[in-house]
């Protein structure tokens, strides 16, 4: 038995091995993701193709605070024009125009990020 360990050890292409470690749930998490791609009895292929040929998706939401501050401002303003017909009843045209100059300045940010 010792001998045909020896041998099968001498015989292997790939000699180098890692150690990873796992919670419970990523383990099923990782069984769920092998079986949905064909991998299910060979767990070290598959994570070998993953460590070699997978990538990750990393994503910048860093033209989000654009957005946010615009929303800011809209809501500002919306707050001030409540506030405004509230009071006297009526609404300035001006106002309006510029909320709508607002929503088109975040509608240029977000169509010009996709």
């Amino acid at each position: 038995m010792k001998q045909e360990a020896q041998q099968l050890e001498k015989n292997r292409v790939r000699k180098r091995s890692m150690m990873i470690r796992f919670t419970d749930d990523e383990l099923q998490f990782l069984k769920e993701k092998m079986e949905d791609a064909g991998f299910s009895n060979n767990r070290e292929a598959y994570l070998r193709k993953m460590a070699l040929d997978g990538y990750v998706i990393k994503q910048d939401f860093a033209g989000l605070s654009d957005v946010v501050y615009q929303l800011s401002r809209i809501g500002n303003n919306l707050n001030q024009m409540t506030r405004i017909a509230n009071t006297h009843g009526d609404i300035e045209l001006s106002e309006l125009k510029e909320i709508k100059k607002g929503i088109d300045q975040i509608w240029q940010l977000l169509t010009s990020k996709a």
